[in-house]
């Protein structure tokens, strides 16, 4: 390597302190110490990396250890520490809590680390979240210190959001008939891993699949008629989830009919999220839409909705849930209808909900819950050159087909680190890829 390509390397590698974060941290610590104080604990262990990850503002201990826990996090009143191996350190500090004020306690790989951590519990009463070694077992409260969501997640959902749809509806939008199931997943996959997303559920449901299979994630199967790509990704440790229905040349009346269906019971489970709304009161309203069109029983094919953040279920919306939304906090909606299925995370904020997931290109259908209008995602049609002919009066229209070529475009044109793309400025009505430029039909069935 020349020595002018050592330096721009040295260079980029420049560690650089994040104030905003370690501000998030700060008021993580603040709720540890109210609890410890309630609870008369002297310490606090952390080995769940979702846990781990809440705490750090978005630590990834996943990606630098191996099966079984190898990291832990140890917090009292006035400290907070990693209690990791050797090799695993150097990571930890360089790249994934940089500047947060932490300590660090650590062995060699060959050493127990339930030696570690006994040698750190030694002599104070200690909670945690997995209850090793005899320490009292408070996951469930850490669950609840997670919430609300602070700014800093706010923003992050919200930028992840963009990114996690820009992947979706590309891959969806590009399905040609006969490509399998499997090769949409993998091309969703990549552009999500590409831009240092993890893809934790990716389901690509075609011709139906998912009427009998709800979790149907994928198979060899080719596409003929319509698909349903939908996925739960995570950065930062948090989670946002979408799904988006395409159509080859021709929408299935069966599939449309229910379309117009799930759309309602969607809308009305996002305009009831509000905070201060225990979960059981938000389901008997969208329940009510399921009895209103005769399906009375539908519901209980799937699950329908969750809290969603440093899991990809924090709390499952089940018809007794007393759970009561607090602003800010994430909801996955997912309602389905026979083979139609509607997904999109939202925000409950302060002054109503935010679809963070909304889409400027997909076709949309516009329902009203009282009085409101609350837009849905509605079905994309993609026709090939055979079939994408259109009338007008008495002119036939001749509609570009949507692949030209065999290939999706290379959405990373530029040569920049993967983690670049979060320094981008990410409005709301910028493309966050040139890919989203690349034409393909946007046209609603309703057209």
């Amino acid at each position: 390597m020349s020595a002018n390509r050592a330096d721009d390397a040295i260079r980029r590698r420049c560690l650089v302190l994040d104030k905003q974060r370690l501000a998030d941290v700060d008021e993580k610590h603040a709720r540890v110490r109210t609890f410890l104080a309630a609870s008369g604990a002297d310490a606090l262990l952390l080995q769940d990396p979702a846990d781990i990850a809440w705490f750090t503002a978005g630590a990834d201990t996943a990606r630098c250890t191996v099966e079984g826990c190898r990291t832990s996090l140890f917090v009292t009143e006035d400290a907070r520490l990693f209690a990791t191996n050797a090799v695993d350190s150097a990571q930890l500090f360089e790249r994934e809590a940089f500047g947060l004020g932490f300590q660090l306690k650590q062995r060699e790989w060959f050493q127990p680390h339930d030696a570690l951590v006994e040698d750190l519990c030694r002599g104070r009463k200690v909670v945690s979240d997995t209850g090793i070694l005899g320490t009292r077992n408070v996951a469930k409260n850490i669950v609840q210190l997670r919430c609300p969501l602070t700014d800093l997640e706010v923003d992050r959902i919200r930028r992840l959001s963009k990114v996690v749809v820009h992947a979706v509806e590309t891959s969806a939008g590009h399905i040609r008939r006969g490509v399998s199931e499997a090769s949409v997943a993998g091309e969703l996959s990549h552009r999500l891993i590409r831009r240092t997303i993890t893809p934790v559920r990716i389901q690509v449901c075609a011709d139906g699949r998912n009427i009998r299979y709800r979790h149907w994630s994928y198979g060899e199967d080719p596409i003929e008629a319509y698909a349903t790509v939908s996925c739960v990704a995570k950065r930062w440790g948090l989670h946002v989830a979408v799904s988006r229905t395409v159509c080859l040349n021709r929408v299935p009346d069966d599939l449309w009919a229910a379309h117009q269906k799930v759309v309602m019971m969607h809308a009305t489970g996002i305009f009831f999220s509000r905070t201060g709304q225990p979960l059981q009161n938000v389901w008997s309203k969208v329940r009510r839409i399921y009895d209103k069109f005769g399906m009375p029983t539908e519901w209980q094919l799937a699950d329908q909705a969750e809290i969603i953040g440093y899991r990809a279920m924090e709390h499952q919306l089940t018809p007794d849930s007393e759970y009561v939304l607090q602003a800010p906090t994430a909801v996955h909606w997912h309602p389905g209808v026979n083979a139609a299925l509607a997904g999109d995370t939202i925000l409950v904020m302060p002054g109503g909900c935010e679809i963070v997931t909304r889409s400027l290109v997909w076709p949309q259908l516009c329902v009203q819950v009282k009085g409101h209008d609350v837009a849905c995602c509605s079905l994309l049609l993609i026709r090939d050159e055979k079939s994408a002919t259109t009338r007008a009066g008495d002119k036939t229209i001749s509609t570009p087909a949507i692949f030209a070529g065999g290939a999706f475009p290379d959405d990373d044109t530029d040569e920049s680190r993967m983690e670049s793309i979060w320094e981008l400025d990410l409005t709301s009505r910028q493309s966050v890829f040139d890919e989203s430029e690349s034409e393909y039909s946007e046209e609603s069935v309703l057209d």
